[in-house]
């Protein structure tokens, strides 16, 4: 194995491509290589002992320069020397129920080396015209808890000591050239979270008929529908077990729901030949069967063995292999530590289960924190509330990808022959003006979720969409593991917008769209300089030409896309 650290006085160095970091007060450290857990990819793990008796672990991946510190004990990361860097803070908003705005930016120039004070977030980029080097700080705490980070300011032009403390969480740092800070991020989950395939999952839940028509002869027709359509996975929202998880439910001082007795059992009367017929006919045309669960997180998560059996049950009788953990609270370190024990346990049951995690609403693991763990539910988004329009599921997407992968998150796509009298008429980005195919072009670089009881979704609009789903099928392998970047206009509706796919630095695709705008042709700037683009699908006429690092794309109609490969 390759020697990956110095230990040289109680000075231990770890160096790691083009990063190298030093840590004092080190008795003693041993390095070991640690095969994958859950997703994460095989890594390099140093375990220290300090002078002073404490343990930390520093682990890293050889084709990656990021060190990940298993805690915040560190006192300086590292140092900034020179007076002009700048400092960038990024805030990963959850609890979407509430907000719509998914990343907060703010960009602060250091005076004297430094800042005032301290700064919350989330991640942190520096860089330096100067020198052309930059810093990624990442604190993977949970969504309620954000990184605190220090710089102490310098008069005397010494290097200024980059800190941060975050209650305890593991910390990430980086170091790559100035303007490669978003890039390294994302490349930091993908080994982190190695997602395998995206897939399509259905969750009659977007229909808003809540648990009301979940039983067995309803789930047989999504999954005739889901077949029909293409999906891989049909999820089974609340609804299938005996207990009512949604009011006049007990909850404890906190907030947290009280799910006590029987509630976990199956409903025999909505199933009376239990799942595992359900997911026998979905294997039979080549899907699988997902099933929503709610953790008890009551009194720091006292039935934890208890919800560890209904999760193995639901995977060995009931079939289920991916399993969205939803309503929990985890509001302090005690509730995270017996969260990701629940989540060790479910990614022990077999190599193809999997997880959605949930940033709707109460405190959780998700964005940052068990990072290694499965895929995100973004939001929920209702047309009989009138709260989903594409162009806004589509920025939620292009903003959170400029620093996590798309692959990462499910992002949804109604029904939008549902509803249509909830929005205002003359409201033309209301989701009734778009096609089908749209709708699934504005989530196909993520997991997409349809969300919507499949069943009810007219021949017209599954018309729409069988085209382009048969192309992303034939592509999705390689969109699996490839780098996404946001491209062109922050979507609003009404200008141009869309993404970058590469793989290894070298292009594969874009996707990009032409929103409610006049505007025809606009040019997207492209970090390559030239290209081949050749049309795979699109819902209208559009041509593409680049050269000198723009991607020129004319449009021949409104609310249009292109999926393009590059070569």
């Amino acid at each position: 194995m390759k020697q990956s650290f110095v230990l040289n006085e109680n000075i231990l160095t770890v160096e790691n491509g083009g990063i190298s970091l030093t840590f004092p007060n080190i008795a003693e450290a041993e390095s070991k290589e640690v095969a994958p857990k859950s997703r994460s990819l095989p890594f390099t793990e140093i375990k220290a002992t300090r002078q002073n008796g404490s343990e930390i672990a520093y682990s890293f991946w050889e084709d990656l320069p990021v060190i990940r510190m298993s805690d915040d004990s560190e006192e300086a990361l590292f140092a900034l020397h020179g007076e002009h860097w700048v400092l960038r803070r990024i805030n990963l908003n959850a609890f979407t129920d509430e907000v719509d705005t998914l990343t907060d930016v703010r960009d602060i120039t250091l005076y004297e080396g430094g800042i005032q004070g301290t700064l919350k977030g989330d991640i942190f980029f520096f860089e330096d015209p100067v020198s052309e080097d930059a810093f990624v700080v990442i604190s993977e705490t949970p969504d309620h808890v954000r990184g605190e980070i220090a710089i102490a300011q310098h008069r005397d032009k010494n290097d200024s000591p980059v800190m941060l403390k975050n209650g305890g969480y593991p910390v990430v740092v980086g170091k790559c050239r100035r303007g490669e800070c978003e890039e390294l991020c994302r490349a930091y989950f993908r080994h982190a979270n190695s997602c395998p395939l995206i897939i399509t999952m259905s969750n009659t839940w977007g229909d808003c008929n809540s648990a009301t028509r979940v039983c067995e002869a309803f789930i047989e027709k999504e999954i005739e529908a889901a077949a029909e359509i293409g999906l891989d996975i049909v999820q089974i929202d609340d609804g299938w077990q005996a207990g009512n998880t949604l009011w006049p439910i007990g909850r404890d001082e906190r907030g947290n729901r009280v799910f006590d007795g029987p509630c976990w059992d199956l409903n025999t009367e909505r199933f009376p030949r239990g799942i595992k017929p359900l997911a026998d006919l979905a294997e039979s045309k080549g899907m699988k069967i997902g099933m929503w669960f709610a953790p008890s997180s009551h009194n720091c998560f006292a039935h934890l063995e208890r919800d560890k059996e209904v999760l193995t049950r639901g995977y060995n009788e009931y079939g289920a292999r991916f399993f969205k953990l939803d309503m929990y609270q985890a509001e302090d370190k005690a509730h995270v530590e017996k969260m990701l024990e629940l989540l060790k346990h479910v990614y022990s049951l077999g190599d193809d289960v999997s997880v959605q995690m949930d940033v709707t609403r109460y405190e959780r693991l998700n964005y940052l924190c068990g990072r290694e763990y499965g895929t995100i539910f973004v939001e929920n988004r209702y047309t009989k509330y009138a709260t989903t329009f594409p162009h806004r599921v589509l920025r939620n997407l292009w903003d959170i990808s400029r620093y996590q992968p798309s692959n990462r998150f499910q992002f949804e796509l109604v029904n939008p022959e549902l509803n249509k009298d909830r929005y205002r008429e003359d409201d033309l980005l209301a989701p009734q003006y778009y096609s089908m195919d749209y709708l699934f072009a504005c989530v196909m670089l993520s997991n997409p979720l349809f969300w919507m009881e499949l069943q009810f979704l007219s021949e017209e609009k599954r018309a729409e969409l069988a085209p382009l789903m048969k192309v992303w099928k034939e592509h999705r392998e390689a969109l699996s593991h490839a780098d996404v970047a946001p491209i062109g206009d922050r979507p609003t509706g009404c200008g141009h917008t869309g993404f970058y796919v590469s793989t290894d630095r070298k292009p594969e695709y874009l996707l990009i769209f032409r929103e409610m705008t006049d505007k025809e042709t606009f040019a997207f700037e492209l970090p390559i300089k030239s290209a081949k683009a050749k049309v795979l699908y699109s819902n209208a006429d559009v041509k593409v030409k680049i050269k000198d690092g723009r991607a020129t794309a004319t449009f021949s109609r409104p609310r249009s896309y292109a999926f393009i490969k590059l070569g």
